[in-house]
């Protein structure tokens, strides 16, 4: 009778035991780890160290893991990096985490431009990748990750940066066909043996399994949203660094629609004669109201004006600079708007040309900017003639100034510019590229058709797409501003 009653409890104890490791997941519960020692109730820790009342993940074999599984699910991680770390959190996934292949990954990262991964924190990596640094090493942060049905938001702080609605058919490249929603564990894990990831607190609250799927209202399954796919996928920074806040568009909207479509934003405003920002003082104001957005911060320099009208310090705030030899003044003093057709004056379409080359070079070797944008825009009445008046020569010329002055080149989706047999030579002498729009309102943002067009006819590679330059070390820096207008 002993013998029976303990080989029931046994087999009691067994029968939980399995249906504990078998529950599907975390559901109507909320996990709360506040300090080390509830995060390892909660969490199964290898290769960690502790530092206070925080987890530390120092090297590259340093992970933390779930003791149960989620599926829709809320999680919010209050972390710190020190420089150089890197790492990510993986869901859905085993115990191997990002080397499973399984599931999805958060990338955490806050290295600065040109250091360390291209993918900054809050990154979806692979499906929606991320750019824009967010957050600053040393610096306690939230990282919140979560996942209802089909819909996957990551946000740094209380800005969204990645998003993704998984379609019923999602499109993976070959070694990615696990990366799909499904359930699993949670896995924080160290990629590196630089720096180191701090853990203070985990929240995690388990939602039903029951949450209807979001359906699509964007485009989602035509050719273009194919090839956005493949490029994420191919870690390719498809990034649209010329976007204006303009006819109503919120930089809310702006940073949405790229996320729905599966790329970045830079956002910049006009700055120079007769446009919004003036001065320094108001520079400085566009600056902090779009300093924490999850957006790169550019500036448009407009005009030749500019160099007399901004000063050193608040131009090297912005994550880059750009400018375009559409405004200029001419041989006789006349001040060209190349877009305007009233103040286009045209004497001779070859003298016109080689002033218009000049002006290009000008601007690209005495400015510090790090983009030529619009390029190659010729005024409405020459458009006609553009194969014969951007002759082999005169692209020579502007492509060298680019070389010689580490500027690169924009491929404006708006003006479908500049032609492939510009943007061929530039890619043979070493220029990079960046990908922009221009767009003059809320509805002409588009999808960087032609961008995506002229990379698969040039075959453009991740290596030849530009980066910003880190913090410290902006080109205004060492160039300064110039003393005279350039044009």
């Amino acid at each position: 009778m002993k013998i029976n009653t303990l080989f029931k409890g046994a087999t009691w104890f067994m029968l939980v035991a399995v249906v504990a490791a078998c529950k599907p997941g975390l559901q109507d519960e909320v996990v709360i780890s506040s300090g080390q020692d509830q995060i390892l109730d909660h969490w199964k820790a290898k290769d960690i160290t502790v530092s206070g009342d925080s987890i530390v993940l120092g090297n590259e074999s340093a992970t933390l893991v779930s003791r149960f599984h989620v599926q829709n699910f809320d999680l919010s991680m209050t972390l710190k990096t020190t420089p150089g770390a890197e790492g990510s959190l993986s869901f859905h996934t085993s115990e191997s985490g990002a080397t499973s292949g399984e599931g999805y990954r958060v990338m955490i990262n806050n290295s600065d431009y040109r250091t360390g991964s291209p993918q900054k924190t809050g990154s979806l990596s692979m499906i929606r990748n991320f750019f824009v640094h967010m957050v600053d090493d040393g610096e306690w942060f939230t990282l919140n990750v979560s996942v209802r049905a089909n819909h996957i938001a990551v946000s740094v702080g209380d800005k969204i940066v990645s998003e993704y609605r998984e379609p019923d058919h999602p499109l993976r490249t070959e070694g990615n066909e696990g990366m799909v929603l499904s359930e699993g564990l949670l896995v924080l894990n160290k990629s590196n043996d630089e720096g180191s990831i701090f853990v203070s607190d985990i929240r995690i609250e388990g939602l039903t399994d029951e949450i209807p799927r979001d359906t699509m209202n964007f485009e989602s399954t035509d050719a273009v949203a194919e090839a956005l796919t493949l490029l994420n996928q191919r870690g390719f920074p498809v990034i649209d660094f010329h976007g204006h806040l303009k006819g109503g568009l919120t930089m809310d909207q702006a940073a949405e629609h790229g996320r729905n479509h599966g790329f970045n934003y830079g956002i910049a405003e006009n700055c120079g004669l007769n446009f919004p920002v003036t001065d320094d003082a108001t520079l400085n104001a566009y600056y902090d109201r779009i300093s924490g957005e999850p957006v790169f911060k550019a500036m448009q320099c407009e005009g030749r004006e500019w160099v007399n009208m901004f000063s050193e310090e608040p131009v090297s705030l912005f994550d880059y600079i750009f400018s375009d030899a559409m405004t200029f003044t001419d041989h006789k003093g006349r001040r060209l708007r190349l877009w305007i057709p009233e103040e286009v004056f045209i004497d001779s379409e070859e003298q016109f040309m080689e002033m218009l080359v000049e002006r290009a070079v000008n601007i690209i070797s005495k400015e510090p900017i790090d983009i030529h944008v619009n390029p190659t825009f010729l005024p409405d009445v020459l458009n006609d003639k553009y194969d014969i008046l951007w002759t082999p020569e005169r692209m020579d010329r502007v492509i060298q100034a680019l070389v010689d002055h580490d500027v690169a080149l924009e491929i404006n989706a708006r003006y479908r510019l500049p032609g492939i047999a510009f943007i061929q030579r530039a890619k043979d002498a070493g220029v990079k590229f960046t990908f922009g729009t221009n767009n003059a309102a809320a509805n002409d943002l588009g999808r960087l058709e032609y961008c995506l067009e002229v990379l698969e006819e040039v075959d453009l590679t991740p290596e030849d797409i530009f980066l910003p330059k880190p913090a410290g070390d902006k080109k205004v820096m060492e160039m300064g501003i110039p003393d005279e207008m350039t044009g």
